[in-house]
């Protein structure tokens, strides 16, 4: 009976003593919980805390490796933490990438462009941007290099900067990510209409930059009041246009071309210094065969204008196929006004001519 009795009173320590010890590691686990979330508040929410005992499990991300060992470091420090469980991950940071920023000043037919761009196709559209523009036009390049952020059609949005930066006689261009600005000179209204022309009609390649356009117009300068008046009469009508896939001058313009000999080799002599012969084609057919096309054009203008005695050393003829369209190459009224061929007149670096339509 003795026996029983010692058997039943051990039971009831152990008990008591299995109680006892629960109570108090709990105690001991909320009070670590409540110590070690008080050192990690400024942490928080971004790392949580666990406690087995007095053992430690922080987990959660953080920015960087330094902080991961520093909120370490802090939870050891906690009274009564026996060891620390360091379950932190580094968060991934994204990677900021610099703006798109290109750059591009023309002046005498000098074309000079530098830039942070997005990729490859971008630089090679800026590389074989000379392969749109005429012979004469001096091409250079600063640094252009790649990693900036993307554009949306950046090729195609520098391609028209371009194309209408070296109608100016002078002026720069920039586009970022945010803006396209062109700024500059030209030497009549007429060409300055041509420009905002381009930009209208390119405007869903441009979104969604926004588009500022800072064109003035200058006098004329170094030419007689008769040579003016001369030019202004002769680029009223100084557009030929074309049928379909031809390329030959037809007989309604011969007498425009007429027109411009007489004033270069008459009362314009030794004052216009330079005759530009610029040809384009529109959409129809492949990129390739359009500037075939439009070289021919040029050509055929630029032959017949020898033939009436302007002297070859002072015309300049090129090519430029679909890549200065004045109206939408959606329509078929669009597409004939594409099929042009412009003469402008120049003397040394202020551009004559006066552009007219069809």
């Amino acid at each position: 009976m003795r026996l029983l009795s010692l058997a039943v009173l051990s039971c009831l320590l152990a008990a008591v003593y299995w109680v006892g010890a629960t109570v108090y590691s709990d105690r001991i686990e909320e009070d670590i919980t409540e110590r070690s979330n008080s050192a990690l508040a400024s942490y928080q929410p971004g790392v949580s805390v666990s406690v087995d005992g007095r053992d430690v499990t922080i987990e959660g991300e953080v920015a960087s490796k330094a902080t991961r060992e520093e909120v370490k470091d802090l939870a050891d420090s906690v009274w009564g933490v026996r060891k620390t469980d360091n379950m932190l991950a580094i968060k991934e940071q994204p990677v900021e990438l610099p703006t798109f920023d290109f750059k591009a000043d023309y002046n005498n037919q000098r074309l000079h462009m530098s830039g942070l761009v997005d990729d490859a196709d971008t630089v090679a559209m800026i590389d074989n941007v000379h392969n749109a523009l005429p012979p004469s036009t001096l091409v250079t390049q600063g640094v252009v290099g790649t990693g900036a952020q993307s554009l949306r059609k950046s090729p195609e949005k520098i391609e028209t900067g371009i194309a209408a930066l070296t109608q100016l006689s002078r002026g720069d261009l920039a586009i970022t990510d945010e803006d396209f600005i062109l700024n500059g000179v030209v030497s009549n209204e007429e060409r300055r209409n041509a420009i905002e022309r381009l930009i209208a009609t390119r405007r869903p390649v441009l979104d969604p930059l926004a588009v500022s356009l800072n064109i003035e117009v200058d006098p004329y300068i170094g030419i007689t009041q008769a040579c003016r008046e001369a030019i202004v009469t002769s680029m009223q009508q100084n557009v030929l246009n074309y049928k379909v896939d031809f390329y030959n001058i037809e007989s309604q313009y011969t007498s425009r071309l007429d027109l411009i000999a007489n004033v270069v080799n008459g009362v314009c002599a030794n004052q216009v210094t330079q005759v530009l012969v610029e040809s384009h084609a529109d959409v129809t057919g492949g990129e390739g065969y359009n500037q075939g096309l439009s070289e021919r054009r040029a050509s055929t203008v630029y032959d017949y204008l020898v033939e009436k005695g302007v002297s070859p050393e002072i015309i300049t003829a090129f090519g430029y196929g679909e890549f200065r369209p004045i109206a939408s190459n959606e329509t078929v009224e669009g597409r004939a006004l594409n099929r042009r061929t412009e003469i402008h007149l120049s003397n040394e670096n202020v551009q004559l001519s006066t552009n007219s339509e069809d």
